[in-house]
């Protein structure tokens, strides 16, 4: 996420408040046992005299074949923990010659409770992430409470069609851009079904100090009124699936171009009206800003071509707006290309939607840590960090885990932040 000043950066708050004191972070081999206890919330669906492997050793494999790239299919799966016996034998997550076989992990994957999975692991990096915060906003000189930022988006796993004519399944992620966590990820039929999905979870979210964005098909009157009334902001690009509200927004501009306000920002030119009349159904509930934006970001491609791109926002704050403008795509640029490239998500052969959903998670639980790994090393790339720790990605827990045990975490971070200039 780009360092902004009105939206909230839980990684720049880690580096700014762990990063002296990172090296003295001790771990040792307990932090398997840690990550196990974890787990333990997960429902185990098995009748228990039939169970030969436990759940928590199982999920803790998929964790590690998750932050190795390795979780596409559950064949490929059980080969590697196979292959890799020994390693797994030495972490104690697999005992003698019990290996899982694919169709344990196929059965694992169609049952569990992935929401469980998520808020086992999820949960706890986001309240670790809400300390630092809290210690780093507690420490500023300048106050205020800055907006996260949460943004919708789907994505095509290329991998989960058939030749039967099965399409490829779309999953709906709802990612809290502020802290790299995935809020839920909703395995979708068609690309039109997100606009309810999205509207469902915005309807279950606190959403005051944030700030939504999605793509235009989300630009819609019925999301506009769900944010607002939970006393959020929202920001979204206008397009032709809107025809008539784009058309209305383009004829306000002329209309009130000497109320304009130009700015530049990142590369980028904008225009933005702040609404100073009473809104009506064709202004969108809410809404108390116009913008045009032109992009010079590709100036030196070959393909350079700028064209006008319209936004509508209940923001009236130029800064805030244009950061939002600027980030709004963080969740294709770094969290799915992060996904498709590290952890080959796009590679997944999963059929069965909760399947999908749980393999989701574990990749969203990966692309937390190494997230935050990355910021604890002051390392801005996160493809270093996976490279970083490719062999053996359970140092990547190693570094986090202790984290999230620290009992006095908030203490220890106020001792850090004592006496740090002030920006």
């Amino acid at each position: 996420m780009n360092k902004t000043s009105m939206l909230l950066d839980g990684m720049n708050d880690i580096v700014l408040s762990i990063g002296s004191f990172k090296n003295k972070i001790k771990s040792n081999r307990k932090y398997i046992v840690s990550l196990i206890h974890m787990f333990k919330g997960v429902k185990d669906f098995r009748q228990p005299l039939k169970v030969i492997y436990k759940l928590d050793d199982i999920l803790c494999i998929c964790l590690i074949l998750a932050l190795k790239g390795k979780l596409t299919s559950f064949y490929y799966a059980a080969e590697y923990i196979e292959f890799k016996a020994k390693y797994f034998r030495k972490l104690g997550l697999i005992h003698g010659n019990h290996i899982p076989s694919h169709d344990t992990l196929r059965r694992i994957f169609m049952h569990i409770d992935a929401n469980e999975l998520r808020d086992m692991i999820l949960g706890r990096i986001n309240l670790l992430i809400k300390k630092i915060v809290s210690a780093v906003e507690e420490d500023s000189s300048k106050g205020g409470q800055k907006l996260r930022l949460i943004s919708g988006d789907g994505k095509c796993f290329n991998g989960s069609g058939r030749k039967n004519g099965q399409n490829n399944i779309n999953v709906f992620n709802v990612l809290d851009v502020s802290t790299a966590c995935c809020i839920t990820s909703i395995p979708l039929t068609d690309k039109e079904s997100e606009i309810p999905a999205f509207q469902h979870i915005l309807k279950q979210l606190k959403l005051d100090h944030t700030m939504v964005t999605a793509d235009a098909l989300h630009c819609q009157r019925e999301t506009f009124r769900i944010v607002s009334n939970k006393g959020g902001l929202i920001t979204i690009k206008v397009k032709d699936n809107q025809a008539s509200f784009k058309e209305h927004l383009i004829d306000m501009l002329k209309l009130n171009e000497k109320k304009i306000q130009k700015f530049h920002f990142n590369n980028c030119e904008y225009e933005i009206l702040i609404i100073d009349w009473e809104t009506t159904e064709d202004d969108f509930p809410y809404t108390k800003a116009f913008v045009r934006m032109i992009s010079h970001k590709r100036k030196a491609q070959a393909d350079y071509n700028p064209e006008p791109q319209y936004f509508a926002s209940t923001a009236d704050n130029p800064q805030l707006i244009m950061e939002t403008i600027d980030n709004r795509w963080n969740i294709e640029s770094d969290y799915h290309w992060f996904k498709d490239m590290y952890l080959n998500e796009d590679s997944c052969t999963f059929t069965d939607t909760n399947a999908i959903k749980v393999m989701a998670t574990f990749n969203n639980i990966a692309f937390a840590m190494f997230k935050v790994v990355s910021a604890i090393f002051d390392n801005s790339k996160m493809s270093l960090t996976k490279m970083r720790f490719e062999d053996d990605p359970t140092n990547v827990l190693s570094k986090l885990v202790p984290l999230l045990e620290k009992q006095n975490l908030t203490n220890l971070l106020k001792e850090n932040l004592r006496g740090r200039k002030k920006s």
